[in-house]
């Protein structure tokens, strides 16, 4: 009896009737039909993509950008970015041979295609969110809003702030002055014998010259840093910067994204060089509502969005917003001293009133203080020489208390009362927006830029998007419903829009 340990494998050299034609290799319900028929939906040249205008005349016609958008997307899908994978995939994949039909580009013209159309692969990425739209996959009634540090294709080296650069400078002015000195003694020295190593050696011009080059390229920079206005420059990628969070420093930028509640979404994505999310909230909350067009949305966000200007400008564009509350007081109330929540405001009287009843008041005229208009106010020394908390309350110097308040301080206080009724937002606000980062970075390898400059890596990052957005629906639709409604989606949606 003959062993069945294995199953039966394909003998190499065995003649055999395959499939008579490509499209017998790919199933209906394949994804890269989905990709076919949603690229067929779209304009490319309203898009602003390269080449979709017939030329005539001498030379190799170029490739259908749409084929080229295909091959992009489906690599994105699957995790190849690389422009020279992608080239082999070509050769190799029965998938991408259907998707492209059979078309073999190079890897320059790959590469080219990505580098050359930032702009156009925004615009695809907004046709996708309206397709969402269409389908009704958008609930609109709440975001949450995140952002992540994603590295640039330059390294930390090649960014330079006006403190490393004068501390690099100093260095190599004590280096030139050490060479120079050494240069002097070995031109003047009767005994070349009774002089050091460093004066003996035959190199030291060509290592002075090389001093002074490279001095004279860090002056240059430290130049360009100034004229700039600029906090930071980098000699790789010009646009790339030096962001640090939790005591780590990377070279990138800080990548913004707003997700939808209903199937975590992506509708709004930045590409930005803020060191933080300081500023980040109300211009994310207001694209997202450009997208979704709610009349009830709501946004999410974590403790490094919190700032007044950001939470007033929400509430003016009519989007209130759950943002984490620093405890700012932490350090305070650890000493045991007296915090300023304590310290109740009493809008009648136009006064703070401490722990123990008595009053602050209005101290001095209004005043300017990082961008916002403040009123001071104060206790009465008498008040604070005989109070009971006195210790707990001022510092050993300080004879009375002293309270700053923002003009809008009432925004603040709203909010606060928002976080209070709602006490388990911020869970919610994690599970909603840290799983794109999660998918993008850790299952996609998608933690990085291969582009350089601000406005291609807005254009990668969008392409990115559109990967995941697609990936999503792959899954709430399935890949053949996905395909059918491309098929009968009526013309394209972007004809009558204007592309920036």
């Amino acid at each position: 009896m003959s062993s069945r340990r294995y199953h039966r494998a394909l003998n190499r050299q065995q003649d055999m009737l395959l499939p008579l034609c490509i499209d017998d290799y790919v199933s209906q319900n394949n994804p890269v039909r989905a990709i076919d028929a949603y690229v067929d939906t779209l304009d490319l040249y309203v898009l602003g993509f390269k080449n979709t205008e017939p030329v005539i005349g001498a030379g190799q016609p170029a490739y259908d950008p749409a084929a080229l958008l295909k091959l992009y997307l489906y690599g994105y899908l699957q995790g190849i970015r690389s422009s020279r994978k992608l080239e082999r995939e070509t050769t190799r994949n029965l998938e991408v041979m259907w998707l492209i039909a059979g078309l073999q580009p190079s890897y320059k013209t790959i590469a080219d295609f990505r580098q050359g159309n930032s702009d156009a692969l925004k615009a695809a990425n907004r046709d996708f969110l309206l397709l969402c739209k269409e389908l009704t996959l958008f609930g609109g009634e709440q975001v949450a809003v995140d952002g992540s540090f994603f590295n640039a294709n330059a390294s930390k080296a090649g960014i330079y702030t006006e403190d490393k650069l004068n501390k690099q400078l100093e260095k190599l002015s004590r280096k030139i002055a050490d060479y120079q000195q050494a240069l002097a003694e070995q031109d003047s020295a009767d005994d070349r014998a009774s002089l050091g190593s460093l004066v003996e050696d035959e190199q030291l011009p060509a290592k002075l010259e090389q001093l002074q080059t490279k001095q004279a390229e860090k002056k240059a920079l430290l130049q360009q840093l100034k004229t700039s206005g600029d906090k930071q420059v980098s000699t790789v990628d010009p646009d790339a910067r030096l962001l640090t969070k939790r005591g780590q420093t990377v070279s990138g930028y800080n990548v913004q994204i707003a997700v939808d509640d209903r199937h975590k979404l992506i509708v709004v994505d930045e590409v930005t060089q803020a060191g933080n999310d300081v500023h980040q909230l109300a211009p994310m909350m207001a694209k997202a509502q450009e997208t979704l067009q709610s009349e009830s949305l709501t946004g999410l966000a974590d403790s490094g969005y919190f700032e007044g200007n950001q939470l007033k400008s929400c509430e003016d564009q009519n989007t209130p917003v759950y943002v984490a509350i620093p405890d700012k007081s932490k350090a305070i109330a650890a000493k045991g001293r007296l915090t300023r929540e304590q310290f109740s405001y009493d809008p009648e009287q136009n006064a703070y009133c401490c722990p123990q009843g008595k009053l602050l008041t209005v101290s001095g005229k209004a005043h300017q203080k990082n961008g916002k208009w403040m009123t001071g106010y104060k206790s009465k020394p008498a008040d604070c020489s005989q109070c009971p908390l006195r210790e707990h309350c001022l510092t050993e110097k300080a004879t009375i208390k002293q309270i700053q308040r923002w003009e809008h301080e009432d925004v603040i206080e709203r909010h606060r009362q928002r976080m209070e009724q709602q006490p388990g937002i911020m869970k919610k606000r994690a599970a909603l927006v840290e799983h794109p980062f999660g998918t993008l970075k850790h299952r996609a390898g998608m933690n990085h830029f291969l582009m350089r400059g601000l406005e291609k890596c807005r254009g990668e990052f969008s392409l990115m998007v559109l990967a995941y957005n697609f990936t999503r629906l792959l899954t709430i639709l399935g890949a053949d419903a996905l395909r059918d409604y491309c098929v009968r989606r009526p013309g394209n949606t972007l004809k009558n829009m204007e592309y920036a």
